[in-house]
């Protein structure tokens, strides 16, 4: 081989590794942005942060301390003024201690008192139904009195403990051993599984009347809230997704995250007009209709923060992510932390950075990369900012409305009960078994928005008498 050839094939080899090196270093970053993926920059939640999670927003510091704030009703024990039992505790000496003897002075029972709350030795009560027959005299014909038309076993558990089971295995997210184990311990009666399960099915089918209230009541609201949540069903991936506002909470189980269950045949979304607060899945913003919508920033933000973090290696240096980042912090800032609308004055000003910010980002981020075949592939950052300019009305709505919220922190919020449900029982065994802890739970987040005892209400659900029903 000739020198001039040797060169030329290490000049070969030496292109061959820069190649190969330049995908090693895409690859290294790729790995890298994955590794410190958190929930500050990502959807990840901040469970999974351990101890270093911060708020995802800042809040003012100085302005409050740790504790009940001044105004703050409390919840003080008060004494009872019909206590249900009395105990007097006589003197112990008959005489003072100048020598008088006290056996012959009146007692008075004024001067102090002390009430002990506590649960009685056994919390279950047993009533037993009779009813009167008498024979006929003539015809000897037997005649029976009828029984109340819920007693209708010779031993049955009363709707308190139907109930209470309720309430344990779906709002408390007890499993049945659990549930079992505590009741047991409270009454000294071991309640089955079966009967747990038979309550919470029972409770099922005596709430859709509420579900029904309910789904009208979003589909009114002028803001609602809309999010979704996988969770492991009969073997196979599931989605839960969230239709709530401030006073109601729907749940819907589907097998897919969007589609028609979102936009489709089977939507539960296809009547509202009102304004839609979600995390820009694709399926809300091509929902057809009056909707309006209002995207989450607080993914927007996340978003914004994994750019700012990407290593040199895996893209050109851009200064729009952090810029666009303090914008909508300015923006939020100004909008009293997300509870008011900003000034028009101001909104100017920061109406002209945005457009300014978007200008910026079409200068840094690469163009989109024309593959063999499909559309046009497009950075992250690329993707971002397309998004940011084509929905920005639906970004910055917060900052013109006052009912609408910077964040979907409402949506989120109403579904983590589903990540603690699968937390403790792992994923539900059935389908049917998801659908009955959806609309139960559902009733129960409404109920407790209204300021109601979820307890009580589900005793009036057993009755048919809730409070949907009645207002």
């Amino acid at each position: 081989m000739t020198k001039d050839a040797h060169i030329a094939a290490l000049q070969a080899q030496v292109n061959q590794l820069t190649v190969l090196l330049d995908a090693a270093l895409v690859k290294i970053a790729e790995l890298e942005q994955r590794l410190n993926m958190n929930s500050r920059n990502s959807d990840k939640p901040p469970s999974s942060d351990g101890l270093s999670k911060k708020p995802a927003l800042p809040r003012k510091r100085g302005l409050r301390k740790s504790g009940g704030q001044p105004g703050h009703p409390g919840r003080t024990l008060n004494m009872s003024e019909r206590p249900d039992h009395r105990i007097i505790h006589p003197m112990t000496g008959p005489r003072c201690t100048c020598g008088c003897d006290l056996t012959t002075v009146s007692a008075h029972l004024d001067w102090e008192r002390r009430q002990v709350f506590d649960l009685p030795p056994t919390l279950l009560e047993v009533t037993e139904h009779r009813r009167e027959h008498k024979t006929c005299p003539d015809c000897q014909r037997l005649h029976l009195a009828p029984f109340p038309r819920d007693v209708n076993a010779p031993v049955q558990y009363g709707e308190r403990v139907r109930s209470l089971a309720v309430l344990l295995n779906v709002e408390q997210s007890l499993p049945l051993a659990r549930v079992q184990e505590l009741f047991a311990g409270l009454t000294g009666y071991g309640i089955s599984a079966a009967t747990v399960q038979a309550a919470v099915a029972r409770t099922y089918d005596k709430l859709e009347i509420e579900e029904a209230i309910i789904h009208q009541a979003v589909l009114k609201s002028s803001v609602a809230h809309g999010d979704e949540t996988g969770a492991r069903i009969a073997g196979k991936l599931h989605w839960v997704h969230g239709f709530s506002s401030l006073l109601y909470t729907l749940y819907v189980v589907y097998r897919q995250r969007g589609g028609a269950v979102i936009n489709g045949p089977e939507s539960h979304l296809a009547d509202y007009t009102g304004r839609l607060v979600h995390d820009c899945l694709n399926s809300y913003l091509t929902m057809a209709g009056g909707v309006k919508h209002s995207l989450c920033n607080a993914h927007l933000l996340r978003e914004l923060t994994a750019l700012m973090e990407l290593p040199p290696a895996a893209a050109l240096p851009t200064s729009w992510p952090a810029g666009m980042h303090a914008l909508l912090m300015d923006y939020y800032r100004a909008s009293d932390h997300g509870k008011g609308v900003v000034s028009s004055k101001e909104l100017a000003e920061l109406d002209r950075r945005y457009r300014e910010l978007l200008a910026l980002a079409d200068r840094e981020e690469p163009p989109p990369k024309q593959g063999k075949r499909g559309r046009p592939k497009k950075s992250k950052g690329r993707n971002l900012r397309d998004r940011l300019e084509n929905w920005q009305e639906a970004v910055l709505a917060f900052s013109r409305h006052p009912a609408v919220p910077f964040t979907n922190n409402l949506g989120e919020r109403d579904l983590r009960p589903w990540k603690t449900k699968l937390k403790v029982a792992g994923c539900f065994r059935t389908l049917q078994g998801a659908q009955y802890y959806a609309r139960i739970k559902g009733f129960c987040s409404t109920a407790k928005k209204h300021g109601r005892v979820v307890f009580d209400e589900l005793v009036n659900v057993q009755r048919k008498m809730s409070f949907l029903r009645l207002t």
